[in-house]
């Protein structure tokens, strides 16, 4: 079994050569730096397991080490076991988990209980490892499985659509229908497929770096993929100035996706749908609404159609029954939370937070809840 890598950062040699001995004799292999600088390259390019780092550093301060270490995409995955002499208050040990640290220690330690941290943050390690690699090989498995199942479909429904093209004027209407429901069934299938991919992808995907998203832009952006529908059904859609957010713009792109998707989808015989996208400020998050004047749905049903697969019109309209659980996880993978607020024949108001972040957090702007 490979031994767990240790990097040892203290600027007292004594301190360095103490602790060494020590994780030597438990089995483990350890580097050693005496700076902040020294540190952050040896994470780099030695790439540790775990790093022991002293507050206290001649260049750099260990709490801005560790700060970085987390930060970086390449090095975001090393645990980090603070320790310190001198930073003794709660309120260091606060400051250095804040930062990033999964432990803060406080000098003098005895060997057992630096031994006992060190196993524990390396189990930890190991466990979110096992993580990442099962979301990893969940990912591989469901492109496999959309792939396999999506070329059998598109051979069905494209063979189905040339022999109604070719046959057409020599089948009856039951035939007909007969070859309709063939066609129709491939194309939902595979529609299922698609969403169940997007589904099983945000489920196993690991944190990335946020982006700064012009909401604005991703609200036009929807407008012009349902233009289609809303020319069809003369759609009125009217949306306030949004701010933009931290996060993954595809992921948010889903959520405003289905929201006006289903606004439109689910409208009133007869009854132009009218949508309407507005936001307020309440302290460190954003309030988003999506409302409409459409079917809406009994309030018991509020928290279940946040489920997967759960639909409440059957097949009277068309859609997988996976939208809406796609945007829970997304807003919930946030920091945010989604609920619905709906009543029968008087249309449904779908309301998400989502964290103001540090792009916004010196903006006034907005209504303060």
């Amino acid at each position: 079994m490979k031994r767990a890598r240790i990097l040892n950062v203290d600027d007292r040699e004594v301190n360095r050569y103490i602790r060494s001995q020590i994780l030597h004799a438990a089995g483990y292999e350890t580097i050693e730096a005496g700076t902040g600088r020294e540190a952050l390259e040896k994470t780099v390019f030695e790439r540790p397991d775990l790093v022991l780092l002293d507050v206290h550093l001649p260049d750099i301060s260990g709490l801005e080490v560790c700060r970085l270490i987390k930060s970086d995409q390449r090095t975001s995955g090393v645990m980090i076991l603070q320790l310190s002499a001198s930073a003794v208050e709660f309120t260091d040990a606060i400051r250095g988990l804040d930062q990033g640290a999964d432990d803060y220690l406080i000098e003098p330690v005895e060997p057992e209980l630096l031994l006992a941290k060190v196993r524990s943050i390396l189990r930890l390690r190991a466990a979110e490892q096992s993580l990442r690699q099962t979301n990893e090989d969940l990912k591989q498995f469901a492109f496999a499985v959309s792939h396999d199942l999506q070329e059998p479909l598109r051979t069905l429904a494209s063979y189905a659509q040339l022999f109604e093209r070719r046959y057409r004027e020599q089948l009856d209407t039951t035939a007909d229908l007969y070859l309709s429901s063939i066609i129709d069934g491939a194309i939902r299938m595979s529609q299922l497929i698609n969403d169940l991919l997007i589904y099983a992808r945000l489920s196993a995907e690991m944190d990335v770096t946020p982006e700064l998203v012009n909401l604005d832009d991703i609200v036009r952006q929807v407008a012009e993929l349902n233009e289609p529908l809303i020319a069809e059904t003369s759609a009125e859609i009217t949306c306030e100035s949004l701010p933009s957010v931290e996060g993954n713009p595809a992921r948010i792109m889903q959520v405003f996706t289905n929201l006006v998707g289903n606004a439109l989808k689910y409208r009133r015989p007869g009854v132009p749908p009218k949508v309407a996208i507005s936001v307020r400020r309440q302290g460190s998050e954003w309030l988003f609404a999506v409302s409409d004047n459409g079917m809406g749905f009994d309030q018991a049903h509020a928290e279940s159609i946040f489920g997967v697969f759960r639909r409440l019109h059957g097949r009277d309209v068309p859609g997988s029954g996976i939208g809406l659980a796609t945007c829970k996880s997304v807003v919930e993978r946030a920091g945010g939370r989604i609920w619905a607020e709906s009543q029968q024949g008087e249309g449904s108001t779908f309301r998400f937070t989502w964290p103001v972040g540090a792009a916004n957090k010196d903006n006034s702007a907005g209504v303060t809840g």
